[in-house]
């Protein structure tokens, strides 16, 4: 299972110098460093097609945007009544929501794949080829697949993740106004735009997997100097996938259609040569939806370890105790 490494300082960071200048002085350049590097990242966002290989670095996109924001708070230690942090608390939890979700999902499609193994295990054709009582098994299989019960559970994942990720964007907010400290500043508008773009790209994520098409998107005020970039990924990305299946599945999909062409057809003198080179083509299909999915649940995988990582530091940082609820002092080495 993929494991990131939640202590890996961002590359925007200035904390990877020495420990003298850990804290610094300068917050617009570090918040003009972490706008720099977030539009670079959203550049090599743009999709040539939906695939599970995008949706993956989709969740990577996101993943290390939330290290930045852990990076960040561990390093400036925000007061504790700082209300972008009770604001990322909030968010957490929902986003591990939403992962957990999304990892149903893809359990429902590992699923659907090992279906799909045990078809091609039936039609194997390295002896005299699958016997009518195999190729019978294989076909009532295969008719289950275009037709797999989603169920109560499919679809209250379905409404729950929706309704996650509409509660994140209702929150969002927008930049800070008033006088607050450049600490305070510079974490609410980090935590601003990570807020953003986990609305949009975990709701593309887990909108494509089930199959919904009512993309959320986020209108970002032109302060920031990301919001270009993101208001064009948004609207190419929102364009390009709608109406669209994710090709690894749809490859499936159409591979298994062809099988059950090739069993049914009684009447061509090819049925063999036929039915040999669709279950072959469907083999190789396999194995490629499989890479793309064991992708995905690892990207998802490290996106919840960060993020449940980032919530236990800020609540261990600042648990209320006998210091009245002050942040804990951190111990020197």
């Amino acid at each position: 299972m993929f494991q990131v490494d939640v202590s890996r300082l961002s590359p925007f960071s200035p904390f990877s110098g020495s420990k003298k200048n850990s804290l610094p002085n300068n917050f617009d350049l570090l918040s003009r460093s972490f706008d720099d590097a977030l539009i670079r990242r959203l550049k090599a966002l743009n999709p040539p097609s939906l695939t599970l290989s995008w949706l993956s670095l989709a969740v990577d996109f996101l993943t290390t945007s939330h290290e930045e924001v852990r990076s960040l708070i561990s390093n400036l230690k925000p007061s504790a009544s700082d209300d972008s942090l009770a604001c990322f608390l909030d968010d957490s939890v929902k986003i591990l929501d939403v992962c957990n979700s999304i990892f149903s999902e893809i359990e429902r499609l590992r699923q659907r794949r090992l279906l799909i193994s045990f078809v091609i295990h039936l039609l194997d054709f390295s002896g005299n080829g699958p016997a009518p009582e195999k190729l019978r098994k294989a076909r009532d299989s295969l008719a289950g697949w275009g037709n797999s019960p989603r169920g109560f559970t499919k679809r209250r994942f379905e409404k729950d993740v929706d309704v996650l990720i509409r509660d994140i964007a209702l929150g969002l907010g927008g930049a800070p106004r008033g006088k607050i400290s450049s600490v305070e500043r510079l974490i609410h508008r980090t935590v601003y735009a990570v807020g953003a773009m986990t609305v949009f790209f975990a709701g593309v994520v887990a909108f494509s997997l089930y199959g919904h098409r009512d993309i959320i998107t986020v209108q970002i005020p032109t302060e920031f100097a990301w919001a270009d970039s993101f208001t064009e990924l948004q609207t190419t990305i929102s364009e390009k996938i709608k109406g669209s299946k994710i090709e690894e599945i749809n490859g499936v999909e159409t591979r298994v259609r062809t099988v059950c062409e090739a069993i049914d057809d009684e009447e061509n003198d090819k049925k063999e040569e036929r039915l040999k080179d669709a279950v072959k083509e469907l083999e190789t299909a396999t194995k490629t939806f499989s890479a793309g999915l064991d992708g995905l649940h690892n990207g998802v995988n490290g996106m919840f370890q960060t993020v449940l990582g980032a919530r236990n530091e800020i609540l261990d940082s600042y648990r209320v105790g006998g210091n009245g609820g002050k942040p804990k002092k951190q111990q020197t080495k």
